[in-house]
């Protein structure tokens, strides 16, 4: 509604979309094979949103539960302690943005914020919320966020058994909250704060790699552990979570704090022995609760912490003034208010989304229909971004005269404008392809395109320009005017517009079809079908069973037919026994939706979708999170090394 009439809401708008919670609680209503009884609620909300969103919706189920107030009031009360006021604020998982509205009014009044959320309903709900943040509607391994940019990064990260795709961590195989923590340190500035809610696993599993990872590039502050119903009245969920503090390390500085990178034996009241951080066996007044052996959401008969006998904001207190205080020093720079809006800056058409752009002298990003400062850049990783873009702005220039087959004189106008581009970039900041010049320019779109003008060898660190600096690689095809014979007709009739178009052979030919047609029997056949004229290859493949008996039909009432008839006889398939039939995947004559209801069998999940693309031969089979992260898919059909979904698409 707010979008059909393009207005802002209203306050008692806002105090409704504020309740939204997401689909975590209820997976239920996507899962038809599972939950049969949730049908019509599944019917209505088809009804209510789009096939995009439907599907968004149903691949957030895993990890949409969104964070209790009681719990980010706090979290904030902890960040003050530890001396942050204001600054740039990161939500890299922002769901409707909690952590915004509950941040206290005067950090919020003096800070910037940007939101980054995967499901497109949910982050339109954040942006008619706070309209003054900048909210991002994809996965925040696609976002184009400048690294050490901000002052804070706070969120409650996605839980999960699965993967994140991201060439700068595929090596990590980091888990998705383990990965959150990775991408977070490398957007946050020296001596920034990370604070994220994530599984308990982040801080008790065996393998330390994330923490060691971490303990390179930060200063472990402390941990603050949650019972096990923290979140279930706001998100029916119940999971054990953590509250981890970090602080990004300066440059030279050495990492200090308390011991967090092994675990130890920590013994509860009862005698119960379990095998947990070492940072909690040795602060155990940071646990809101007592370990004991408890079901948890992704696995029954794990290590929980049961809640204790107080309130849970009373307790979450207490953890946090046990935290260290002024650890956090603010920067000298005073942080750009927001009690003065911005002025918006409407993004021209022909720049692409997330891509860097110049305006007025500032790098900004374009963001939906705006460009957005972007803010707090190092010197130098500004001063790589502004080459690339006036080098990319003069590539485009170069393609564009050639595209509109300008005269040559403007093709080498702006084929100089390309070399003194490029040539003064690489005299001050090396090859296009080296590794700080594409880490300046990652998640710009044309990345890629700038980095295709250079042949660049990884051992040698060598680059070679390419054609386009010395000469037109894109020509204007010209468009013949006459045939010598019908046959070259043909041929470029076919060429120029895809079929064997009468009206355009006698254009080449300047001669009538009567005249020209006997020259291509048997080359070109009238289809009775479509009373079109197509190339023998065309008409005698296919349905040719279906064809004949309409070629027979056609040739009874018309002789201009005859020749069709012995043409489709003599190409008749011999007729197949039972055992000679075989259904294997890829078959071209298998429809994708069979092979789509395959997959969801086999997978017991619903988000599979699967096409094929007829003009390559190509067949694509794409899962959502739920059908990536089922058993079927990694251990009963798959592997963890390769899964069903995997082994479905090479089969």
């Amino acid at each position: 509604m707010l979008d059909g009439e393009g207005r802002a809401a209203t306050h008692e708008e806002k105090r409704v979309l504020v309740k939204y919670v997401g689909w975590g609680g209820i997976p239920q209503v996507f899962s038809w094979h599972e939950a049969p009884d949730w049908q019509p609620e599944r019917e209505r909300l088809k009804a209510l949103v789009s096939n995009e969103d439907y599907e968004a919706a149903r691949a957030s189920t895993l990890n949409a539960d969104y964070t209790a107030p009681v719990v980010v009031s706090a979290i904030y009360k902890a960040v003050e302690r530890l001396g942050f006021k204001h600054g740039r604020v990161l939500e890299p998982a922002a769901g409707i943005g909690h952590f915004f509205g509950l941040m206290p009014e005067e950090m919020s009044a003096r800070s910037r914020l940007t939101g980054i959320e995967l499901d497109p309903l949910t982050a339109n709900i954040a942006r008619k919320l706070y309209p003054d943040a900048d909210i991002r509607a994809l996965g925040v391994e696609s976002a184009a966020l400048v690294d050490n940019a901000f002052d804070l990064a706070i969120s409650n990260v996605p839980f999960g058994d699965y993967k994140v795709a991201d060439p700068q961590f595929d090596e990590r195989n980091f888990l998705v909250h383990d990965y959150f923590f990775a991408k977070g340190m490398e957007k946050v500035k020296p001596g920034g704060l990370i604070v994220f809610i994530t599984s308990k696993g982040t801080l008790d599993k065996l393998n330390s790699s994330l923490r060691d990872y971490l303990h390179e590039r930060a200063d472990f502050v402390g941990a603050i552990r949650l019972p096990n119903t923290a979140f279930k009245q706001n998100a029916n969920t119940e999971v054990t979570a953590d509250i981890v503090f970090l602080r990004k390390l300066n440059v030279g500085e050495k990492p200090s704090g308390p011991a967090w990178l092994n675990l130890a034996e920590h013994r509860n009241a009862e005698g119960g022995t379990f095998k947990i951080n070492e940072y909690f066996a040795a602060n155990p007044h940071m646990m809101l609760g007592t370990m004991a052996d408890a079901g948890k959401m992704y696995r029954g008969n794990e290590a929980a912490l049961i809640p204790d006998d107080r309130e849970l904001a009373d307790a979450l207190s207490t953890a946090v003034a046990a935290l260290p205080m002024g650890i956090y020093q603010m920067p000298e720079e005073v942080t750009n208010s927001r009690a003065v809006a911005p002025v918006e800056i409407l993004a021209p058409s022909f720049v692409k989304e997330n891509a860097f752009v110049l305006h007025d002298g500032t790098i900004t990003i374009r963001t939906g229909p705006t460009l957005t400062p972007v803010a707090n850049l190092p010197d130098e990783t500004a001063r790589r971004i502004r080459g690339l873009v006036k080098l990319r702005d003069a590539l485009r220039e170069t393609l564009r005269t050639q595209l509109q087959d300008s005269s040559e004189e403007a093709v080498l106008d702006t084929r100089r404008a390309l070399n003194f581009q490029y040539d003064h970039f690489i005299s001050r900041f090396g090859a296009i392809n080296e590794n700080a010049n594409r880490r300046a320019f990652r998640g710009d779109p044309d990345l890629p395109l700038l980095c295709s003008l250079e042949d660049y060898n990884d051992e040698t660190k060598k680059a070679v320009k390419t054609a386009i600096f010395r000469e037109r690689t894109i020509h204007q095809p010209k468009a013949a005017v006459a045939a010598e014979t019908a046959q070259d007709a043909l041929v470029l009739a076919l060429n120029e517009t895809g079929r064997a178009d009468l009206a355009h052979m006698e254009m080449l030919l300047r001669k009538p079809p009567e005249e020209f047609l006997p020259e291509l029997k048997g080359m070109v056949y009238r289809n009775p079908q479509t009373e079109r004229w197509e190339t023998e290859d065309q008409y005698l493949s296919g349905d040719v069973r279906s064809k004949l008996d309409d070629a027979r039909a056609a040739a009874a009432a018309n002789p201009e037919y005859r020749e069709n008839v012995p043409a489709l006889e003599a190409v008749q398939p011999a007729d197949l026994t039972p055992s000679e039939i075989d259904a294997r995947l890829g078959a071209v004559w298998i429809p994708p939706t069979d092979v789509e209801a395959f997959a969801k069998s086999l997978l017991g999940a619903d988000g599979v979708t699967v096409s094929h693309a007829a003009a390559v031969g190509t067949w694509f089979i794409r899962g959502d999170y739920q059908a990536r992260a089922s058993v079927a898919n990694t251990t009963e059909w798959g592997t963890e090394r390769y899964s069903a979904i995997e082994l479905i698409q090479d089969a």
